[in-house]
């Protein structure tokens, strides 16, 4: 299993480097879309989440996109697979009452950012990776941002956020992290994005 996550650590890498060589001929704008849904399915596969963040041996692993997410039909095309033993469930939400009810992954799109201020003393439970593409997203309570420099999408990782929310990031995700954070999500979670 180890070796099955290198390799697919070592593609995670390779398709964020050159997507933009690949798709020369191809539309950019889906192209790039196409490459932020692999992001989020690929951090579904280097995260552990401890056995009560589930209610069943059977439960999926939730993926909930708050608000506007621009690549959502392209992270639909992994609905229903396997992430470990368990089936990878989509859902789209701009409500918090779904977003309680069990998401294990929350990306947060750009037009619900306003929101996060307050964002984070709403939503209070753990277990939940959340994604975001705003610059500080990974200072301000969140744990993982993704963002585009000149030649390619790359990501941050706040360690400590990720572990105040209960979960595990395989050390192979962590090494391609263009930058690990280690500050804590309550010194932060007040100001403003």
């Amino acid at each position: 299993m180890h070796a099955l996550k290198k390799i697919t650590c070592i593609l995670f890498v390779l398709v964020s480097t050159v997507f933009l060589a690949v798709v020369a001929n191809a539309n950019q704008q889906d192209a790039e879309r196409a490459v932020r849904a692999q992001f989020v399915y690929n951090f579904a596969n280097f995260v552990e989440w401890p056995q009560n963040a589930f209610a069943s041996e059977s439960d999926p692993i939730k993926v909930c996109l708050f608000g506007k997410v621009f690549f959502a039909p392209f992270l639909y095309a992994y609905e229903g697979t396997l992430i470990g033993s368990r089936k990878l469930q989509v859902m789209q939400t701009d409500t918090f009452q779904e977003i309680r009810s069990g998401c294990h992954i929350l990306y947060v799109g750009e037009d619900q950012r306003v929101r996060l201020p307050t964002f984070w003393k709403q939503i209070k439970y753990i277990y939940v990776l959340s994604i975001g593409e705003r610059q500080g997203f990974a200072d301000k309570g969140g744990i993982i941002n993704i963002m585009r420099t000149s030649d390619r999408l790359q990501f941050d990782v706040n360690i400590e956020n990720a572990i105040s929310n209960g979960l595990f990031l395989d050390s192979d995700l962590l090494a391609i992290a263009r930058v690990i954070k280690r500050n804590t999500q309550e010194s932060k979670q007040n100001e403003a994005p």
